[in-house]
């Protein structure tokens, strides 16, 4: 069987998932692609996600990463490479583990025969979230936008589509029936942590040793409320000793923020900016380091891999309540979830949250959500279908997000409609 993993973007998480999908597929009898664009073995992140597995799968690099900047845009024409990729590879299979905004338009290319090489192969999405699902309940608009949706994926004939958001697997079960039959709740993957203590990390990191650290990770822009944890960080009062830790790649918005109103805690080294991408060490370093990690998401409503590498380590969060990372919080009590849209809220969180850092401990419920997120359960859902398809029984069958629920916690509010 020849299976095409279809990854034209090399930058941020997407080489990422490419590492564990080839990870996931190496075992079998397969013969492995990635078809990706011109020049992505040049691209920072393939040395460490990917150089490690080239024995394991072919490269093709020919498929170009559409223009980001138009939302419509990026699906079509992602969609349309899709539709060339499968065109001149001619795979048994397809495995396109970003698909956000790919798989509608790639429904509207199979209503206007635009895809005819679909008709032999099969295709396996993710999709990380879907705007519908956080439209107000009972809207309109929800209604719509959620119509247009099933009507396009189910036109993609997508066999299996990933989700790794429960907020989102919950709506589609319970308002897209015919397009829940064929898609499955899967795991955000987090690697194995080794054990690093909080002094070793400093040292590693070049930071100071003493006082407490706050740490965000990751890309750091407004939409996760990076903005807000600067701004409640520089309210808070706190001791002369006390930093946050920025590391990732910081947008503009946030470079200017660090070079006006947070300037003097830049230049009394309480703020602590690291820019550029992040390498899984320096992940696992910053999360060690840290009394408390910053999750003030502002506008990303869907799984973010950072709460989830958090839990891993044990460090609390403080997070929005907003979304999946509210409830994530609140269910597995994985820290403190506060109201971003109130500065106030957020700098008192802060303080509380600091203060009772030292005694926290994780729940019980959390060991379950950390062990469906890990490496080898995430494989075995990655792995499930081409399986399938090869008559191979899976050794273990995976932990479902059925089984992490049979622990957690109940929400204050009571259970969420979809």
């Amino acid at each position: 069987m020849h299976v095409v993993i279809f990854e034209p973007c090399p930058r941020g998480h997407r080489f990422t998932y490419v590492k564990h999908v080839v990870n996931a597929l190496a075992p079998l009898p397969v013969k492995i692609t990635l078809a990706t664009s011109p020049g992505a073995q040049a691209c920072e992140t393939f040395p460490e996600q990917l150089a490690p597995l080239a024995s394991r799968f072919d490269i093709v690099e020919r498929y170009p990463e559409a223009d980001p900047a138009g939302k419509f845009a990026f699906g079509w024409n992602s969609a349309g490479t899709l539709v060339r990729a499968a065109s001149d590879l001619r795979p048994d299979h397809i495995i396109s583990p970003s698909s956000d905004g790919v798989v509608e338009m790639l429904g509207v290319k199979r209503l206007l025969f635009q895809a005819p090489a679909f008709a032999s192969t099969e295709l396996e999405a993710m999709i990380m979230n879907s705007s519908w699902a956080y439209e107000p309940r009972r809207s309109f608009r929800r209604f719509a936008k959620r119509r247009a949706w099933a009507a396009l994926v189910g036109a993609s004939t997508t066999r299996t589509l990933h989700v790794i958001d429960p907020l989102l697997m919950r709506a589609i079960r319970a308002l897209t029936p015919h397009i829940a039959s064929r898609t499955v709740l899967s795991p955000d993957p987090v690697e194995a942590v080794p054990s690093v203590s909080k002094p070793e990390a400093r040292k590693r990191l070049a930071i100071p040793e003493d006082g407490r650290l706050i740490a965000c990770v990751g890309r750091l822009d407004e939409r996760k409320g990076v903005d807000i944890l600067i701004r409640a960080f520089h309210a808070a009062s706190l001791n002369p000793s006390d930093r946050l830790l920025l590391v990732g790649t910081h947008m503009p918005e946030i470079n200017a923020l660090l070079q006006g109103e947070a300037a003097d805690l830049v230049r009394a080294g309480r703020i602590i900016s690291r820019d550029g991408y992040v390498t899984d060490e320096q992940m696992i370093l910053a999360i060690a380091a840290a009394d408390l990690i910053g999750v003030t998401y502002r506008r990303h409503l869907g799984s973010a891999s950072i709460l989830i590498r958090a839990a891993a380590q044990g460090r609390p969060i403080l997070s929005s309540d907003l979304g999946w990372p509210g409830e994530t919080c609140q269910r597995f009590a994985l820290g403190t979830a506060c109201t971003v849209r109130d500065l106030d809220a957020v700098t008192r969180a802060l303080r509380a949250a600091l203060e009772s850092s030292p005694d926290f401990k994780p729940h019980p419920a959390a060991a379950r959500f950390v062990q469906f997120h890990s490496l080898d359960n995430a494989h075995a859902f990655w792995a499930q279908r081409t399986r399938q398809r090869l008559n191979l029984p899976g050794s273990n069958p995976p932990k479902t997000w059925d089984w992490v629920l049979e622990t957690a916690l109940p929400l204050p509010g009571g259970e969420p409609l979809p």
